[in-house]
């Protein structure tokens, strides 16, 4: 087992550890949901970024108190930690207005401290908004600066939490171009390394993954089988990739908000301006409040990676891809891909594998 599988596997088998013992040690930890919130400030403010875990077998007896069944399982599982106080050595959490279920969560958690019924972090909001005109970016550039504020950010910082973060792009973006490239990173070790990735201390996972790529990754045995991607939902954990393995195929690259693929973005401009935060949030084509052409984004992947199959898995409580899962079926058809339509699913996918194995097993008999 390499380095950097062993950072991995201790990060996901408790994912606040290192978080907590830099707290213990007199640092300044702040918590964070969400691709659209900008890492780069809470590093400029010299405090650790920890993306909150969710945990698929969390049950939800105090968040279902106060959160309606529309909640995204993932917000309702963060939700659970916060009222058990598991959060508590956090000093603030970021929620981002670009995701719906995250930012109603942050107003519930404020009135809850309000109300003095719960006693965890700071909640804060990034008031970003996506709608690609010039007062919606002035609006992005205003909320950027006003959290910069919050979080005591060190403008002399800005520039190293800059480069830190493109740092952690440039990464993903080599790991993205190994898996959908020759294909020898399996999809199950490319899902726990996104996972595992904020809740690492910053330098020492990027020093890890980094010497990784160019020693195993690189040297890897491309997988034979069919070639899949996964879009729609995050799941918890690496079972729906482990069952497409199980039949003989790899997912070899995610559509949506699945990390490490959608933090292999363009990196941002490196000259230390909040406003170039704010640019890069504001354009950056992810996230549920995106303006972009999902089905032919999702058939742009499918090209790119070769891809002999797709899924399309959704959870229960979607509210919004739901809506394009009909034009995305529609142009991967066109495109001559199969697709296995998985929607109304349970977050943990325990009801999905079957079918994910049968439509990889039969995509091995076409081939």
């Amino acid at each position: 087992m390499s380095a950097l599988e062993r950072l991995v596997d201790d990060a996901l088998r408790d994912p606040l550890a290192t978080a907590r013992a830099h707290c213990a040690a007199g640092g300044r930890v702040i918590g964070f949901a969400g691709g659209d919130v900008p890492v780069e400030l809470i590093s400029a403010a010299g405090a650790f970024a920890l993306r909150l875990p969710s945990f698929a077998g969390v049950a939800g007896s105090a968040a279902d108190q106060y959160l309606e069944s529309s909640f995204a399982p993932d917000i309702r599982s963060m939700t659970e930690q916060y009222l058990h106080g598991d959060l508590d050595f956090l000093e603030a959490i970021v929620f981002s207005r670009a995701d719906d279920s995250a930012q109603r969560l942050y107003y519930y958690l404020s009135e809850l401290r309000r109300q003095q019924v719960a006693d965890g972090p700071l909640p804060l909001i990034f008031d970003l908004a996506k709608i690609p005109r010039a007062t919606s970016g002035a609006h992005s550039r205003a909320a950027m600066a006003k959290l910069a504020a919050e979080l005591g950010v060190r403008p002399q910082h800005l520039a190293a939490g800059i480069e830190r973060r493109n740092r952690r792009r440039r990464l993903f973006t080599s790991l993205a171009r190994l898996r959908q490239g020759a294909g020898s990173v399996r999809g199950c070790l490319a899902e726990r390394l996104g996972r595992a990735a904020d809740f690492c201390d910053a330098d020492a996972y990027d020093a890890a993954l980094g010497a990784w790529l160019a020693n195993e990754g690189a040297s890897a045995t491309p997988v034979a089988g069919p070639r899949l991607i996964l879009i729609g939902n995050v799941p918890p954990d690496d079972r729906l990739h482990a069952a497409a393995e199980a039949t003989g195929g790899n997912i070899v690259a995610e559509w949506g908000e699945h990390l490490p693929g959608s933090a292999a973005m363009p990196p941002v401009a490196s000259h230390g301006s909040l406003d170039d935060i704010a640019d890069h949030y504001h354009d950056r084509a992810a996230g549920p409040r995106a303006f972009m052409d999902r089905a032919a984004s999702a058939a742009d992947l499918v090209r790119a990676a070769a891809a002999d199959g797709a899924i399309i898995w959704l959870v229960e409580q979607e509210e919004a891809m739901i809506w394009d899962v009909p034009a995305q079926t529609q142009a991967l058809q066109a495109a001559g891909v199969p697709v296995l339509s998985l929607v109304r699913r349970r977050w943990d996918g325990a009801d999905a594998l079957s079918e994910i194995g049968e439509f990889t097993r039969d995509l091995g008999v076409r081939r």
